[in-house]
């Protein structure tokens, strides 16, 4: 299905299997957003497929995004803005597929694939594996409409709590969360998500497409409006400077300085 450099898509019968493939782990750049999003536009053509899982290749699902590739004087408040419309993008085109999406997570679920992992239906986590929003330490907030994403998931304070400390979130107190589904041996992350989707399979399928248009509907009032400035207001946060010293802080491997 397609030829593409960053990511590896099978089809099995109703099953689309989609794999971040950066080893070793598996960065988000600008190529791989645009790939995916090719691929989840194909998807709305697609009548054989019922449903997507998306994982990562190698031991880690996604470490974020690759800020080897924006830490340097190209990455401008417009860039920045651009950037925006892009994981916007690729969040509402995954989010709003007919299929139903599941991610099969293990070892780090960081920044971006954290995002991405929002924007699938379930989430299924292995004992290992564990999330993390590192965003406000590089000097940039939970992007991409991820955090009311993240509000709708835990609720306001918790959603503060894990952007604003950056502390990592391990796979048992995401399923408390209700960020994960379920949470698997780490041997057993591809089998178990087969057999959650074999269960669903096997229910109508008119049904189950209604079901998820109806649950999405009632939970996505209002994210339309913060849509529609979420550019600009990261525009101006690379306008302050933070970011760049931030990216460039966590490239150099020493501490920011925002300068109180």
């Amino acid at each position: 299905m397609g030829d593409y450099q960053t990511i590896k898509v099978e089809q099995k019968g109703e099953v689309v299997t989609v794999t971040l493939n950066r080893p070793k782990l598996n960065l988000f750049n600008d190529q791989m957003m645009e790939e995916l999003i090719q691929v989840w536009h194909s998807l709305r053509t697609n009548r054989d497929a019922r449903f997507v899982i998306l994982t990562g290749a190698g031991d880690h699902f996604s470490a974020g995004v690759d800020l080897s590739e924006i830490g340097n004087s190209e990455f401008s408040p417009e860039a920045a803005r651009r950037q925006q419309l892009a994981g916007h993008e690729l969040m509402r085109s995954l989010e709003s597929l007919e299929q139903i999406t599941v991610a099969a997570l293990r070892g780090a679920v960081v920044g971006a694939g954290m995002a991405v992992a929002q924007a699938c239906d379930f989430r299924i986590m292995t004992e290992d594996a564990y999330y993390l929003v590192p965003e406000t330490l590089i000097g940039t907030y939970y992007t991409w409409g991820c955090t009311p994403r993240l509000v709708r998931l835990v609720g306001p304070s918790k959603a503060m709590e894990i952007v604003m400390t950056c502390d990592p979130v391990p796979a048992q107190e995401a399923f408390r969360l209700n960020l994960a589904n379920k949470v698997v041996a780490n041997d057993a992350l591809m089998q178990s998500t087969h057999e959650f989707v074999s269960k669903i399979a096997a229910k109508s399928p008119t049904c189950i497409r209604i079901t998820k248009k109806i649950v999405l509907g009632a939970s996505m009032e209002g994210f339309g409006n913060l849509f529609a400035v979420e550019a600009e207001l990261m525009q101006s946060v690379v306008y302050t400077g933070e970011t760049l010293e931030g990216i460039g802080a966590f490239l150099e491997k020493r501490k920011p300085d925002y300068g109180k």
